[in-house]
């Protein structure tokens, strides 16, 4: 039997998937606060009697729920459509760092981590695609 078999896998992460997992969480925040703080600013200018409660009670941005809604609004320049965007975005960021952490994990040979990232993500899109839409 050679060394390298009967080595033992560090299950440790190296630094730089941490950082990159960082990374991930930070370039969605910002590009989530980049599209809803202009679109909150391009739907104010186009809408500038709007009360915040008459914006709450229309629910604009419930047409752009549909992939086929929010490709239309946002080839239109509709600013409720980039506001469903913002927040799709926000929601996603998180599912993806832990789909990042995931794949670390898996390839570091972490089998604990590893199973309760698979656990988390599964709940997280049980909770999106099933859930959400029977609460809605």
């Amino acid at each position: 039997m050679s060394d390298a078999a009967a080595e033992p896998i560090d299950p440790t992460l190296p630094p730089a998937a941490y950082a990159r997992m960082a990374q991930v969480l930070r370039a969605g925040l910002y590009a989530s606060l980049l599209l809803l703080i202009g679109a909150l600013v391009a739907y104010l200018l186009i809408h500038p009697s709007v009360m915040s409660a008459q914006a709450i009670a229309s629910n604009p941005i419930l047409q752009f729920l549909s992939l086929s809604g929010l490709a239309t609004g946002l080839a239109a320049g509709d600013p409720a459509a980039y506001l469903t965007l913002g927040l799709l975005v926000l929601v996603a960021t998180p599912i993806l760092r832990v789909a990042s952490g995931f794949y670390y994990f898996r390839r570091g040979g972490e089998r604990t981590l590893t199973a309760i990232t698979f656990t988390v993500i599964v709940l997280l899109l049980l909770g999106l695609l099933v859930i959400g839409p029977l609460v809605r």
